[in-house]
């Protein structure tokens, strides 16, 4: 009898800390979400900011990953951000401040410490380009990249407010991914050996956008690490990548 009484109590204590978990990851996915980015579609491009959530800062890489997983687990990125020799473990991220602050005070409410970080994204002004019409080409393709953060934004916030499923959300990111490969498809490769450049560098970025695409239409469920945390580790990821591709194109050329 004590055997039973025993297993009865595991049983009952197994499925409070499962109901534990599954509350902490819905309170911390519903206190990061912010219907409606607000943010239009574009055809050009300019430099933008972003205010992302942190919820962690490490002094080394290692210490960053330690948490990675445990804020995937409740809905959030985990994505690790290095600025100025510090490492931020971010939850989601927003193009308007207010958007951020408001998150910051629905976690502070339930007892969460977060910061906020500004990311910012340099505008290009294609100044080798070999035309006006190449230049808006090329800045056509970056605004592409741009709207498909928002998409993936919105992709995930409707995940979280149950306005989608797993599988709706996966067709949505092949809609995204199509954007990204007619985009490509349509932009010139110029006419000289600096709009040449320039195509191979947007070329690279958008390629490895549409592999990271690839991999979250494919996703299934793991380790508890839901759809709507992979994508809101994959909009950080391409905000990183907008943000390299800026550099190198006003750097490098």
């Amino acid at each position: 009898m004590k055997r039973r009484a025993s297993k009865f109590f595991v049983l009952l204590f197994s499925i409070v800390c499962v109901c534990a978990c599954v509350f902490v990851a819905k309170l911390l996915s519903s206190a990061i979400t912010v219907s409606g980015n607000g943010i239009t579609q574009s055809t050009s491009f300019q430099g933008f900011e972003i205010y992302a959530v942190s919820l962690g800062q490490y002094s080394s890489k290692s210490q960053a990953e330690s948490t990675c997983e445990s804020i995937a687990k409740k809905g959030g990125a985990g994505y690790i951000y290095e600025t100025n020799n510090m490492y931020y473990v971010l939850a989601s991220a927003y193009e308007k401040e207010n958007d951020a602050k408001l998150v910051q005070e629905n976690l502070s409410s339930s007892g969460i410490s977060s910061k906020i970080i500004k990311i910012g994204v340099s505008s290009v002004d294609f100044l080798n380009a070999s035309s006006s019409a190449q230049k808006k080409a090329f800045s056509s393709a970056l605004a592409e990249l741009k709207n498909a953060y928002v998409s993936l934004y919105d992709i995930s916030v409707s995940l979280d407010t149950n306005s989608y499923d797993d599988a709706k959300a996966k067709i949505e990111i092949i809609c995204v991914k199509g954007n990204l490969e007619t985009a490509l498809e349509k932009i010139s490769k110029g006419s000289s050996s600096y709009d040449g450049i320039y195509y191979q560098m947007i070329k690279n970025t958008f390629n490895s956008v549409v592999d990271n695409l690839n991999d979250i239409k494919n996703y299934q469920v793991t380790n508890n690490i839901s759809l709507s945390a992979k994508i809101k580790f994959a909009y950080i990821n391409l905000i990183e990548e907008i943000n390299s591709l800026t550099d190198l194109l006003n750097n490098k050329v």
